[in-house]
């Protein structure tokens, strides 16, 4: 999980001048006492051996009463904490359309693992003390790796405790599963990360190595390497949004794209892109009704995926099969009662699009119940 902090926070110092420990202090927009944080580690080479007071300049309003994220920040505190990349020289473009660059402070630390912490501004003012020790570039390099291992393995255990739609619908109400289930999630749990990811490291040099390593892109990592020992220029797709084949583990990866153009699959699409025009919309933002049908839409879509994959297995339980088709005709059917409660605008067409993949759903289920 990812909590990006910044509004929260007034004030704090950040305290190297030990070398191996970072002393963080911050303090809220609550007036509660100060969070402090004692890391293991270094800052990054720019303020590494230094003491700096810095101050936001545009926090949220102040309350009178404790936040609750602040709340449960103090409550971990003092527990396991280990230290990302902290710095005043995150180069980052401007909010602007003059096209210039900006230093941002940038503090990243990780609490137990599964919550990723983050303040990050470029609105701030800053007192920087002189250097009490100076960081090799060794050094520097050495801390910047940890971090990205600390980084990388917080991504690890996210995605392994990840339930996607499907994986939830299935718990929910115990529906029959399959392996197929399992590892459409784990590919899901990495594309549900990955944006905070690629920001983090889109501006670097060199960042789509860190980003595919972060991200386990172990496929990628090869890639480069090849490339690079051919001398060979690198692909040009350092711009790309890399979507859920990129996370599908690469023994799998041209059977799931190949599902992906399966009839069933290319229908289920087409009521896709209905529901995204029409109900993952701004104004469907927050209410629960609308949320709710879009949580249990897509939990259905990866089911339908995984159900196909099962089918194109060189031996497969056919009642499994049938059983899972079922379900998901049950569901069809049900999401278009809860579409006329969502938006009764488009209940119609959505019942005539999801006809059209009942449909193909029966004729998906003809090919193998004989």
């Amino acid at each position: 999980m990812l909590a990006l902090i910044t509004p929260l926070i007034t004030h704090g110092v950040i305290d190297n001048t030990t070398r191996g420990v970072v002393h963080l202090t911050l303090w809220g927009i609550d007036g509660g006492e100060a969070i402090d944080f004692i890391l293991e580690g270094n800052c990054l080479r720019d303020i590494a051996g230094c003491r700096v007071a810095f101050t936001n300049r545009q926090p949220a309003t102040a309350q009178r009463e404790e936040h609750p994220v602040l709340a449960r920040i103090r409550g971990h505190s003092q527990g396991m904490v280990q230290a990302g990349d902290i710095t005043l020289s995150r180069r980052v473009p401007e909010q602007d359309n003059r096209r210039a660059w900006t230093n941002q402070l940038s503090i990243e630390l990780f609490v137990q693992r599964d919550t990723r912490l983050l303040i990050e501004t470029a609105d701030f003012d800053y007192e920087l003390s002189l250097p009490q020790w100076e960081m090799s570039w060794q050094e520097a390099n050495t801390q910047a790796f940890l971090n990205m291992e600390a980084l990388r393995d917080h991504v690890a255990y996210n995605v392994a405790r990840f339930q996607g739609p499907a994986i939830q619908l299935i718990q929910e109400e115990k529906l029959p599963s399959c392996s197929w289930d399992t590892r459409l999630n784990r590919a899901e749990a990495y594309m549900a990360i990955h944006p905070t990811i690629r920001s983090k490291y889109c501006h670097e040099i060199n960042g789509q190595m860190s980003e595919a390593y972060v991200m386990d892109r172990t496929d990628l990592l090869n890639q480069m390497a090849a490339e690079d020992e051919a001398h060979m220029p690198p692909a040009d797709d350092a711009e790309r949004e890399w979507d859920v084949l990129d996370f599908v583990l690469p023994e799998h990866a041209q059977a799931v794209k190949k599902a992906m153009h399966h009839p069933l699959f290319q229908e289920t699409s087409r009521l896709t892109v209905l529901v995204q025009k029409h109900m993952m919309v701004r104004e469907n933002i927050g209410k629960p009704e609308a949320e709710e049908f879009v949580k249990r839409y897509a939990g259905v879509v990866s089911y339908i995926l995984a159900t196909i994959l099962l089918t194109r297995q060189s031996s497969f339980p056919v009642d499994l099969a049938c059983r899972r088709v079922q379900i998901v005709h049950r569901h069809i059917s049900e999401l278009c009662s809860h579409c006329s409660k969502v938006n009764p605008g488009i209940a119609a067409i959505f019942r005539e699009a999801a006809a059209l993949l009942i449909s193909k759903l029966d004729d998906f289920a003809s090919t193998f119940q004989h």
